[in-house]
């Protein structure tokens, strides 16, 4: 990993035929992830700005935009910045390109909480200025819909869906919003969607643990978007929503 400058951060990684899908491609998940370990690895650099200044803090919300498609062997170059910060939050920068011929692959934005022994807590003063201004996905807002015909499916989630912080891993939750699309498809659902996605967003409200059996519904909001809610069975209590688009 390298730092330009104390703004933005890159890495390179070559894509590896184990983290490609059926589709020969990798998947919103694998993106995910990826992500993720560069939002860990950037807090390991005495240079950016976050070092030693967020002490804790979970993810809020995503949103994905995928262009290019990455397959076994592509080089890309992950850029990690800050670019929002609020009062108790901020947001994640990111960009992947495939360096053989600069194409754009992804731009995503990431909401995070800051948090303190009691919740959430305000950040330090003097952080704005550490902020990069480039283009990233735009914050996307859940906007409630009919949901008519909805799809839905059952599961008791898994012990390896959690993360070393003991609740389901923020990047699972794409997995199951990807899985879910795809499997009513199959199921010949409307609700389903196959091809490839424009856009993904999903927004974490509660915790999920290993041992809860957990909903997924899906339903229609457009001819190529589709909308999907997780809740915990028993309770109806909500635990992260999402939406995508379709190419």
């Amino acid at each position: 990993m390298s730092s330009g400058t104390d703004r933005i951060v890159t890495f390179l990684h070559v894509v590896r035929g184990i983290e490609t899908d059926a589709t020969s491609t990798v998947s919103p998940g694998w993106i995910a992830r990826t992500l993720e370990h560069a939002r860990w690895s950037v807090f390991g650099l005495e240079t950016f700005a976050l070092r030693n200044q967020a002490v804790g803090g979970v993810a809020r919300a995503a949103s994905f935009e995928y262009y290019e498609p990455l397959r076994f062997q592509d080089e890309i170059e992950v850029a990690t910045w800050l670019a929002r910060v609020g009062n108790t939050s901020y947001d994640f920068g990111h960009r992947i390109r495939r360096t053989g011929d600069g194409a754009l692959a992804v731009l995503a934005r990431v909401t995070v909480v800051h948090l303190g022994a009691h919740g959430p807590e305000p950040l330090p003063r003097g952080l704005q200025s550490a902020v990069h201004d480039e283009p990233t996905s735009p914050s996307v807002r859940w906007a409630e819909t009919e949901r008519q015909a909805p799809y839905g499916r059952q599961w008791i989630v898994r012990p390896s869906d959690q993360d070393s912080f003991g609740h389901v891993n923020q990047a699972r939750y794409v997995d199951y919003i990807d899985d879910t699309r795809l499997l009513a498809a199959i199921a010949g659902e409307e609700a389903g969607a196959k091809g490839a996605l424009a856009t993904l967003s999903i927004e974490y409200l509660k915790e999920t643990h290993a041992g809860e059996r957990v909903q997924m519904l899906a339903w229609v909001t457009g001819p190529k978007s589709r909308a999907f809610e997780l809740t915990k069975v028993g309770t109806g209590e909500p635990h992260a929503r999402g939406q995508i688009r379709l190419r």
